[in-house]
């Protein structure tokens, strides 16, 4: 058995967002994921975790199959991944992590491999995708029952939503930035908690650490703007600190807004990551919030950006079978939106 720093391991792809400058490889997106090809019988893990009421799950998957979910112990352990297995074989292994960021309650680290076989390359993968969103992106409630709506991190099930699918699919490399609640320029409840105030940080709300950029990718997907149509129906978010009072309207002025935010943040999108083309998922075909997010889209295209825009499915007319936990799109739809975003980038690649 030979035991291999997995930051030391170059045929160990690591995806996702962490700060290089640490040891290990922190989880802290969802998706993040740990991929090789490992010859052997057996192969293990060493993972740190720590919490407060949060714990993170991950996965084992090998050659496809899932091997298992969990949620780490607290402290640092050793974690066989698989055992007894065909040691003339090489083995496709990832770990990915299956929950969302609970901002400053918990964290988990991959530190070390351990193995009696050999680490074989990975062949190349044909793009880059950075998916940007809220729950959906994230995998809330994917692999849930429908009537289940307690929000716990064993909701998460980032393995099987869009983003991975539609990235195994393309043979792309992937990395998310999501968080659930939030929207453009609005939470689901009008507090104005939005993504593209954490899209510049490593690590969300949990420090002001900027991120650098190095994943640079050939396609950025952001999928936004659900919770700020959602915030339509919701009465007014109060400041608990300042007293002042947030409430998104479907009038002229804040779809005005909602237009340049999401305008303005396809522009810093692009800004970061020059050379990708930027689409934008939007999962209601009509509406005030539908059209100001295809306005901004066009907008942007009209200066010189490369934007696509569409309407993936409806969810207020799901597939069948298509609801997941706590009102969430389950794994049926979560299968279609990546068909449907496969062939929306496909067909774009033909010249």
């Amino acid at each position: 058995m030979k035991t291999y720093d997995i930051r030391l391991c170059p045929e160990v792809r690591l995806s996702g967002r962490f700060d290089r400058s640490k040891p290990g490889f922190e989880m802290f997106w969802s998706g993040a994921q740990a991929r090789a090809l490992v010859t052997g019988s057996e192969l293990k893990v060493e993972i740190e975790a720590g919490y407060t009421q949060r714990r993170h799950y991950l996965s084992f998957e090998v050659d496809g199959l899932r091997a298992q979910t969990f949620a780490p112990l607290e402290g640092r352990h050793w974690y066989t991944v698989f055992l007894g297995m065909d040691p003339g074989k090489t083995h496709d292994v990832r770990i990915i992590k299956e929950t969302q960021p609970f901002f400053d309650e918990s964290r988990v680290c991959l530190l070390r491999l351990r193995t009696d076989g050999n680490f074989m390359p990975l062949p190349p993968a044909k793009r880059r995708i950075e998916f940007i969103g809220d729950s959906i992106t994230a995998g809330e409630g994917g692999r849930g029952p429908v009537g289940f709506s307690e929000w716990l991190p064993m909701i998460f099930c980032s393995s099987d939503n869009y983003t991975r699918l539609a990235a195994d699919a393309l043979n792309a490399e992937y990395q998310t930035v999501a968080s659930s609640g939030a929207g453009v320029i609005a939470a689901w409840n009008n507090e104005p908690r939005t993504v593209p105030a954490i899209y510049e940080r490593l690590y969300g709300t949990c420090s002001d650490q900027v991120y650098d950029f190095g994943f640079q990718p050939t396609d950025a997907v952001i999928a936004l703007g659900t919770n700020d149509n959602n915030a339509l129906g919701q009465p007014p978010w109060t400041d608990p600190a300042t007293g002042r009072t947030y409430k998104l309207t479907d009038t002229p002025g804040d779809m005005a807004r909602l237009t340049e935010g999401a305008a303005e943040f396809i522009r810093l999108v692009h800004r970061k990551n020059p050379g990708a083309r930027v689409t934008w998922l939007c999962f209601f075909p009509e509406g005030s919030v539908h059209d100001a997010l295809s306005l901004a889209a066009s907008q942007a295209r009209s200066e010189g950006i490369d934007v696509l825009f569409d309407v993936p499915v409806d969810l207020n007319r799901l597939p069948r079978g298509g609801m997941g936990s706590r009102w969430h799109p389950g794994i049926v739809t979560h299968r279609a939106i990546a068909r449907r975003l496969v062939s929306l980038l496909r067909r774009a690649d033909r010249p």
